[in-house]
């Protein structure tokens, strides 16, 4: 019977052992080359111990999983704080109604007359019932020159002059000292009635309450003329924002003498329909007058004109001041300037009413 020999190789853990089993019981020599395979096979296995059995070792066992840490709670939602409701805003407090307008001047007051004209006596005559201590003088008395005139006021202990008329008003200014109101002057800048201590009250109506009242009874009037001396560029710019305010065109002309009004006077009428004559007597002259009235009655131009009187010469409707409105407006002035307010007071105060009246021609549609 044949005996072998096997050899078992184990690897465990990575440690290589090597069984010999012997199978059978005749001892068989070992063949030829025996050993050198043994040796090769020793060698290998010796290989395999150095390696480390890689191939036959078990795969390494994997790590345990790592917990994550959870993530940190949410912080609690932050409630909104409110905004502060908005400060009511204090009611405004209404300002108090301005006191009444003033129905007299009490302190002493001066009224100086140019002459006894009815424009200027009528004014006077108004003045009375609102001027609770006053005294008149007459500069046409001649009995008394004005610069005695004017020492008796002073005696007077007056407050404030009032002066009606170019003459008076132009003696209450070099001859006094105290404020001054003039009225019923027309030139007033041609004879230097300025300063911080005198002021003026218009000579004539609103410009725009004229032309509405002309056009009542012309409505279809489309323009409209005016012929003045040197110094009246604020009477002009507003008799042509009253023109424009009606809707009318408006010309006018300087001029330095009645003979040259009445030049540019012919050479307007072709292109109006209307005249607009204002008082500049240094203009005008009863000549030149009549001259005008006729030239424009026969192209057939309307005229208004600042005096009843003037209606007899054919002029369409006359527009003049009213003497009450005048004396109101001196006595506001006066108590005004008593307050110490004079430095706001404008050069000259407007008027707020007038009287019409109509020539022979004209037909108020009403």
């Amino acid at each position: 019977m044949r005996r072998c020999r096997v050899y078992i190789l184990m690897c465990c853990n990575g440690v290589i052992a090597v069984e010999t089993v012997q199978m059978g019981n005749t001892a068989m020599p070992e063949p030829r080359g025996f050993n050198t395979v043994r040796f090769r096979l020793l060698s290998l296995l010796l290989l395999l111990q150095v390696g480390g059995c890689a191939l036959l070792s078990p795969p390494p066992e994997e790590p345990p999983p790592q917990e994550v840490p959870a993530p940190p709670p949410a912080p609690p939602p932050q409630q909104e704080t409110p905004a502060p409701a908005p400060v009511p805003r204090p009611e405004p407090v209404p300002e108090p109604p301005p006191p009444p307008a003033p129905t007299t001047y009490a302190p002493p007051v001066a009224v100086v007359l140019s002459s006894r004209a009815p424009a200027y006596e009528r004014v006077a005559l108004a003045l009375g019932e609102l001027l609770e201590n006053r005294e008149i003088y007459d500069l046409s008395d001649r009995s008394l020159s004005p610069r005695d005139a004017f020492a008796r006021i002073t005696e007077f202990s007056a407050g404030a002059i009032v002066a009606i008329g170019l003459r008076a008003a132009v003696y209450a200014r070099d001859y006094t000292t105290v404020p001054v109101v003039y009225a019923q002057v027309f030139n007033a800048t041609d004879n230097e009635l300025g300063g911080e201590r005198i002021r003026g009250v218009a000579v004539l109506p609103p410009l725009d309450k004229q032309l509405a009242a002309w056009r009542e009874i012309a409505p279809g009037l489309a323009s409209v003329g005016a012929i003045v001396g040197p110094g009246h560029d604020a009477l002009l710019d507003e008799a042509r924002q009253a023109a424009s305010a009606n809707e009318l065109r408006f010309e006018s002309r300087i001029a330095n003498s009645d003979r040259e009004a009445l030049y540019h006077f012919n050479r307007m009428i072709p292109s109006i329909d209307a005249f607009w004559l204002f008082p500049d007597n240094r203009i005008l002259s009863p000549s030149v007058l009549t001259e005008m009235m006729d030239y424009a009655a026969r192209h057939g131009v309307q005229v208004a004109v600042f005096s009843d009187n003037l209606l007899e010469l054919g002029a369409t409707l006359s527009t003049t001041a009213d003497e009450d409105d005048i004396a109101r407006t001196i006595m506001l002035l006066l108590n005004r300037i008593h307050d110490g307010g004079i430095k706001d007071i404008p050069a000259i105060s407007p008027l707020n009413q007038m009287r019409i009246s109509f020539g022979p021609a004209a037909e108020p549609s009403r």
